[in-house]
């Protein structure tokens, strides 16, 4: 088997052990991180790399695709700045669904938003254990912190079906954490 980090070829003997592969690749990488792995023609994630059996004697090369911290971070936090005004958008219209009594549209929209913000919540907190900015760090932390106990006054108030009250949590309390999270995502931005 042949494993390549971006088009290097790193090794040409047969490694059968996946955290023997990881460690070889990882031990090649200066401030990268993996990116992308391609088992001979077909892309996987690392998660699934890491997590799945995989019949490596099936295999003849396995790509590693790395990129630097910096750039993915930038990336990641771009693909944030425009993702979260659509959260707010979705959150603003669970809410009115909620405050029209539309309870099952507005849980369904809800579970979506819910699911984005938790996508964001792990992007932040990856990148925050990636840059050297204790200040921002420290900042980051405390937001993120904030925002996890509003969400959870508004898991609160849909288990108590209390539709009013989280139809206010929505449209004021998380419009104030994702417009705080928004401008955070541009300091980051910034910083990087």
């Amino acid at each position: 088997m042949e494993i390549y980090i971006n088009e290097n070829l790193i090794v040409s003997e047969d490694i059968t052990d996946k955290k023997d592969i990881l460690e070889l690749v990882e031990s090649k990488l200066e401030d990268e991180i993996i990116d992308k792995i391609h088992l001979d023609q077909v892309e996987v994630s690392l998660k699934y790399f890491q997590e799945n059996e995989l019949d490596l004697d099936r295999i003849d090369k396995i790509k590693f695709e790395s990129k630097k911290v910096e750039q993915l971070i930038t990336e990641t936090l771009k693909e944030a700045e425009n993702y979260l005004p659509k959260l707010k958008k979705a959150s603003n219209n669970s809410a009115e669904l909620f405050k029209n009594g539309k309870e099952a549209d507005a849980s369904d929209l809800l579970d979506k938003t819910l699911e984005g913000i938790q996508w964001y919540l792990e992007v932040v907190n990856g990148i925050l254990s990636l840059i050297d900015n204790e200040e921002l760090k420290d900042k980051g932390n405390k937001i993120l912190s904030d925002f996890t106990q509003a969400l959870n006054r508004a898991m609160v108030a849909l288990q108590n079906e209390n539709y009013d009250y989280l139809g206010d949590l929505l449209e004021v309390e998380m419009m104030e954490y994702l417009d705080k999270l928004s401008d955070f995502n541009q300091e980051l931005l910034e910083e990087n």
